[in-house]
């Protein structure tokens, strides 16, 4: 029996291969293409998908791109020029501690809540530094700016304790009802000097990691 079904099935399959080729030929020449015009086709878009994708494609830069170079390269001048001079204000920034953001300057005291292991008098530097500058620009960090371009030093001046909070639980017809209290340890820091060295934007031959945030 299956020889017998291998002799019927063998010329059908060679049938619709016949009719496959057919019907493909009639699509090429309905829509207009020759034998020749349909290896072009194929071709094109063998080299379509071999190339590259327009997201990865390089952009010739135009003049806009230059324009904006050169402005960002004088705003950039200026702004070490003020730093070299001593003429930017009153310095600020936005530092990082124990997982709260404060906006500092000089001679500030800021409080920080919770357990934190530095003890009083200790003479820290604040690392995290998301932002700094002065009355005429500011610097942006991606997330955080560069330690040796921008130092942030502080002391420590008080631990203490939080006022008393009252904590009280019930659960309703359960004849459950507590009553706890709580006090927050708190630091208290003094910002002793915000300093932003005139090296903005300058990129330096060889770097390492030490000093580095990961």
């Amino acid at each position: 029996m299956s020889l017998i079904l291998n002799k019927f099935l063998i010329p059908l399959f060679s049938v619709n291969k016949l009719q496959v080729i057919e019907c493909a030929s009639k699509c090429i020449s309905l829509c207009g293409y020759n034998s020749n015009g349909a290896t072009s086709l194929w071709s094109q878009t063998i080299s379509s998908l071999h190339s590259l994708p327009e997201t990865q494609k390089i952009i010739p830069e135009t003049s806009d791109v230059t324009k904006e170079k050169e402005k960002s390269k004088e705003v950039i001048s200026k702004v070490n020029k003020l730093l070299e001079e001593g003429r930017e204000g009153r310095l600020f920034a936005v530092v990082h501690i124990s997982g709260k953001q404060f906006k500092v300057t000089t001679e500030d005291i800021i409080t920080v809540e919770g357990y934190w292991a530095p003890q009083i008098g200790d003479k820290i530097k604040l690392e995290k530094v998301l932002l700094a500058g002065g009355s005429d620009f500011t610097l942006l960090g991606r997330p955080i700016l560069s330690t040796d371009l921008v130092s942030v030093h502080a002391t420590v001046i008080e631990k203490t304790l939080s006022h008393i909070k009252t904590v009280f639980k019930k659960k309703r017809r359960k004849q459950y009802q507590r009553i706890n209290f709580h006090r927050t340890p708190y630091t208290m820091l003094r910002i002793n000097s915000i300093h932003i060295k005139p090296e903005v934007n300058v990129k330096k031959d060889v770097e390492g990691i030490d000093g580095k945030i990961f």
